[in-house]
């Protein structure tokens, strides 16, 4: 008897789909159901009032014009113009064009030239300062030459 109790109340509530499973789990996997439920769109609204409450509690409390700049004592150190780097190159030049074009690439200036300064003459690339340049030439020509800003 009792089964027959089952089957009259499943045939008295019986509708087409009420005990279908697969429209309810299209709804819950989001298939059918819009993203704009009243409780999302409701959840979004409290959300941007918080947000918007928060934002102006910052701006009313932290004015940028109430803030006071700091300020930095910089001290700047020049570096002589003898030890700036700089890209230099030769290409069988004679002692008078290189001392020249060292004192206007470096802005410098090159004591101690040797005597006859037009019997020397210098292919390089060089990159580094005039005080090094100096050096080296110093080193292939065998001279004596020195710098000064």
């Amino acid at each position: 008897m009792d089964k027959n109790k089952e089957i009259n109340f499943i045939a008295k509530h019986y509708h087409k789909g009420l005990f279908a499973i697969g429209p309810t789990l299209r709804r819950i996997k989001g298939g059918k159901t819009p993203w704009w439920t009243p409780q999302r769109i409701a959840a979004a609204c409290i959300a941007a009032a918080i947000l918007t409450a928060t934002a102006s509690i910052l701006v009313h409390n932290y004015r940028i014009s109430d803030i006071e700049p700091e300020t930095t004592n910089v001290e700047l150190s020049t570096i002589p113009a003898s030890e700036i780097v700089r890209v230099i190159d030769f290409e069988k030049a004679s002692l008078p064009e290189v001392v020249a074009k060292i004192r206007e690439v470096y802005g410098v200036e090159v004591y101690d030239i040797p005597s006859e300064p037009d019997q020397y003459t210098l292919s390089l690339h060089y990159e580094g300062s005039a005080l090094d340049l100096v050096e080296t030439i110093n080193d292939i020509l065998d001279t004596d030459m020195k710098v000064t800003e």
